[in-house]
């Protein structure tokens, strides 16, 4: 089973956002042990990188990067997808360029604290919360 996290997920589990971060911690630990295979747009290390930049030192969050890096498959970006999310009537171009990662790289989920961002009919979107409810661990 392929998981794509949103960009806040990995927020909530680097920054230890409560009250987010047990849920999306236990997502991280599914994909870290493989029991799920983890999938992050690329884009998501660019805005780790520039919502950390002002609580960690560049060394840390080299280190941090990495161990995400270490867990989560990165989905390339790449100029058709970013055609698409621009052509696409996502409000959000993030969100945008987040869903349309899930859809190329296959994943089963998406895992976000914005579901309602997120086109339904394609792929299921899910809170962490809701998605540990339906599966068993």
């Amino acid at each position: 089973m392929k998981l794509f996290l949103d960009t806040n997920v990995v927020i909530d589990v680097i920054a230890a956002r409560e009250p987010f971060v047990a849920d999306s911690r236990s997502i991280f630990d599914l994909c870290e042990t493989g029991k799920a295979e983890g999938a992050v747009s690329a884009l998501t290390f660019c805005t780790v990188s520039y919502v950390l930049r002002k609580f960690v030192t560049p060394g840390t969050m080299r280190t941090k990067l990495q161990a995400l890096r270490n867990i989560l498959t990165p989905v390339d970006l790449t100029v058709s997808l970013l055609d698409k999310a621009i052509s696409s009537p996502i409000n959000d171009f993030e969100d945008g360029v987040q869903f349309y990662s899930a859809v190329y790289s296959e994943a089963d989920y998406i895992i976000t604290r914005n579901a309602r961002h997120f086109p339904q009919d394609d792929i299921p979107v899910l809170t962490p919360t809701a998605f540990l409810a339906l599966t068993p661990q």
